[in-house]
């Protein structure tokens, strides 16, 4: 696995639908095991209450955003949390700085943060990351180009409504097309993902290009699915997560009055995922798609070095972006087709395939 693209601050909202974990992860494990990301993968899983819950990323910055998440949680109201993140736009009589006051976080977080005030203040911090910038502005640019307005399409009463709409706004050949240019192996490469592309031709294993595998798969979202309920689509399209409709996981009152009454054990890792996978076992893993970057000769046999004594009916969520390691799945490990097919149309961002294994 590549460590540049990996390092800083790379993601700050989300790029996974992590309802389908936190549906999957049991209530009150002895231990949960999740890649951070941009922490928000991971927050829904505190709300089942594990008594562990080790974190792991390459970057420390992942992990300071996690830090700061959980602790605006534990700090802060409901409705102080969705604005000091950046889910509400303008909330009368509150100001970030002075929420962020309120946290207890190391010095080096704090100093951390302080590099980015004047961003987070106007902001908050879900729209700080690499990649939210990149598709950002790939969906500034597709607008510029082709004057659609699909502000349209988002602010529908239902998808009736919005069905109504679509052809008059979301012109499939012109995402197409737009796709080719945007999502080819170089510009990707070049400008975001550093040479570690999981959908450049010598890495991928689905046989169609990126761009025509993105370009489907949003062309089916905006034709089958509500829109206005979509984050991922919205961040692109929008630049906004700005309907309260699509608020992912880690915005669900339920979930966070959970979390900050929750008494979870945390453990920060910053080291290889494989050699932390054989340390001790867990009862749920939240693996994300970092098996999609590395080589597969180093996740071949995985499944075979995890401790012996993880517990029957252990879930493992891997998820994989255009490229799939050829890890081997034997006894007393077990997958099931028809369910991974469902988990991948679950996802309301529709870029990944699954992989849900059970210990039997």
């Amino acid at each position: 696995m590549s460590n540049d693209y990996f390092q800083g601050l790379n993601y700050s909202l989300a790029n996974e639908d992590t309802w389908i974990e936190y549906k999957l992860a049991p209530e009150n494990a002895d231990s949960i095991f999740a890649v951070c990301g941009s922490g928000s993968r991971v927050i829904p899983l505190l709300a089942r209450n594990p008594k562990e819950l080790h974190i792991v990323d390459l970057s420390e910055a992942q992990l300071k955003l996690f830090r700061l998440r959980h602790e605006s949680i534990k700090k802060l109201s409901y409705r102080e949390y969705l604005f000091f993140l950046g889910y509400l736009k303008e909330e009368n009589q509150l100001n970030r700085r002075e929420l962020f006051k309120r946290l207890t976080l190391s010095s080096e977080d704090i100093t951390y943060w302080d590099h980015f005030k004047s961003l987070w203040e106007a902001q908050g911090f879900i729209y700080l990351g690499k990649w939210e910038n990149h598709f950002m502005m790939l969906g500034r640019i597709y607008q510029r180009l082709t004057c659609s307005q699909l502000f349209s399409l988002f602010d529908t009463k239902d998808y009736s409504h919005q069905k109504s709409l679509l052809n008059h706004f979301w012109i499939t050949p012109l995402f197409q097309l737009y796709t080719k240019i945007v999502m080819n192996e170089w510009v990707a490469n070049r400008l975001l993902y550093k040479g570690s592309f999981a959908g450049s031709k010598d890495k991928k294993t689905m046989k169609i290009t990126a761009a025509e595998y993105v370009s489907g798969e949003f062309d089916d979202l905006f034709k089958t699915t509500w829109v206005k309920s979509n984050y991922f689509l919205q961040l692109i399209f929008l630049n906004s997560v700005m309907f309260k409709e699509a608020f992912p996981a880690e915005c669900d009152e339920g979930l966070f009055y959970k979390v900050k009454n929750s008494s979870t054990q945390i453990h920060f890792h910053q080291k290889n995922l494989l050699e932390l996978l054989k340390e001790r076992p867990h009862d749920f893993y939240s693996l994300s798609d970092t098996f999609s970057y590395m080589k597969d000769e180093d996740v071949a046999e995985f499944l075979e070095a995890l401790p012996k004594d993880i517990k029957k009916s252990s879930l493992m969520v891997i998820r994989t972006f255009m490229r799939k390691p050829s890890f081997k799945i034997s006894s007393p490990w077990e997958t099931k087709t028809e369910l991974n097919e469902r988990y991948a149309k679950e996802d309301c961002t529709r870029m990944y395939e699954f992989s849900v294994l059970k210990k039997a």
